[in-house]
């Protein structure tokens, strides 16, 4: 796939209140979360722990105080990296917590689905997440499809995939949830973003190779019409999608492969229409990126919102570069990533952990695996000498990894063209 060269990449940094400190930060939230159980329901802040208790406190009938603990759960789970506790009560807590999901209120339910999505990031890879994935996705799915409130069908879309993120084994599993998400993008604006946006979180994992062209038009054809939609969020989502199927199947070469000089027949869309060219896709981007053809009157901070949303996605898409984050840690270790996966999954882990990022990105170490990290134990003390000897971007570990970063380019690049090749032979 041809990239163009000599653009000035961009850069984010994430830092102020990303640095947290997670053992204050743990403590004060869940008291917080805790401390309004009401005195005659469970006394959790009393003797004993606190996460056995918020489980405790789930096979009470009472409503309000099953929907109290699992908020303290989300806290738990959410801001504390509390592998060995997951893995002694997972049982307890996985059933404990579809049974909420299954008959719960709205608002308990979405707690329930919240709290299933973090205890599978808590456990990591392995036998454990399968499990959980194999028991949580029939009621995820069916709470996703039928819930009686957006904000449930968008949690449990979200639990769903970052279940099966952690958890799947089988390929034919991760198709299938897959299409189950691919089914809600018609739904209302908050799940339909929040199901593209979890469905391009699972995409994010789909080697290069199962990527086959009518498979990619397809959902490209469903993603574009998501542009047009009126929801800012749904827009933002499908551009998003859209970038990460460019970067992943090479769209450009489809797009070549697929014109009248070919003789191809291009896929139809569900609506009857012929499936739009990369082109037509990156011009309603770029409309988007200059809130042009908008006919809604919207606020000056969603109008914002959405220009510099699609700005990085057109330079992304056109120049081949992903903007830059960089996640600083407490010890003073730096997560960077620039790679479209990467960024997909950065997102995604960030949106669902929200302020427990920093301490599981610390001490998570399926997160370590994702992204290829090893954070630091302590706080690096470096004289200014060292810095730019060792943290600049110009110092040896920095020229490394971005050599590393071209090579898989080059590497990407060459098995894409091997295949068109072999296509069309």
């Amino acid at each position: 796939m041809a990239k163009k060269k000599g653009g000035r990449r961009r850069e984010r940094v994430d830092s102020g209140d990303e640095r947290l400190d997670s053992t204050s930060c743990a403590s004060t939230s869940t008291l917080a979360s805790l401390r309004d159980l009401e005195n005659n329901d469970l006394q959790l802040l009393e003797d004993g722990d606190p996460f056995d208790r918020c489980i405790d406190a789930l096979y009470e009938r009472r409503a309000s105080t099953r929907e109290r603990a699992l908020e303290g759960l989300v806290a738990l789970l959410g801001i504390q990296y509390l592998y060995d506790r997951a893995v002694d009560r997972q049982g307890t807590l996985s059933s404990l917590a579809i049974r909420s999901v299954r008959y719960g209120s709205p608002g308990e339910a979405a707690l329930a689905a919240r709290v299933l999505g973090l205890l599978s990031l808590t456990l990591g890879a392995g036998n454990d997440s399968e499990r959980l994935l194999e028991e949580a996705r029939p009621v995820l799915e069916q709470a996703s499809k039928a819930g009686k409130s957006s904000a449930l069908k968008s949690m449990a879309a979200e639990a769903l995939a970052v279940t099966a993120f952690v958890g799947v084994e089988d390929p034919a599993v991760l198709d299938e949830v897959m299409v189950h998400l691919k089914g809600l993008w018609k739904g209302v604006a908050v799940v339909a973003a929040a199901s593209i946006r979890s469905w391009a979180l699972l995409l994010s994992t789909l080697p290069s190779h199962r990527l086959a062209a009518p498979y990619v038009e397809a959902s490209l054809a469903a993603l574009a019409e998501r542009l047009y939609s009126e929801a800012t969020e749904v827009r933002a989502a499908a551009g998003e999608a859209i970038a990460l199927l460019y970067d992943a199947a090479g769209l450009a070469e489809l797009e070549g492969d697929s014109g009248e000089d070919s003789g191809a027949e291009t896929p139809l869309a569900s609506g009857g229409k012929r499936s739009p060219g990369m082109e037509e896709v990156v011009a309603r981007m770029k409309d988007l990126a200059t809130n042009r053809g908008d006919a809604l009157r919207r606020s000056k901070k969603s109008r914002a919102s959405l220009r510099s949303t699609f700005r990085e996605l057109c330079s992304s898409v056109e120049g081949g570069m992903v903007a830059e984050s960089r996640i600083k840690l407490r010890c003073g270790d730096i997560l960077v990533v620039d790679t479209a996966r990467g960024a997909m999954q950065l997102a995604a882990l960030r949106r669902f952990l929200a302020e427990g990022f920093q301490a599981h990105l610390q001490h998570n170490t399926l997160l370590h695996q994702v992204f290829d990290f090893e954070p630091l134990l302590e706080r690096e003390r470096l004289t200014a000498v060292e810095r730019r000897l060792f943290r600049s971007p110009g110092s040896a570990a920095s020229k490394w990894r971005t050599q590393d970063r071209n090579s898989a380019r080059a590497a990407t690049a060459a098995y894409k063209g091997a295949m068109m090749a072999g296509g069309e032979e």
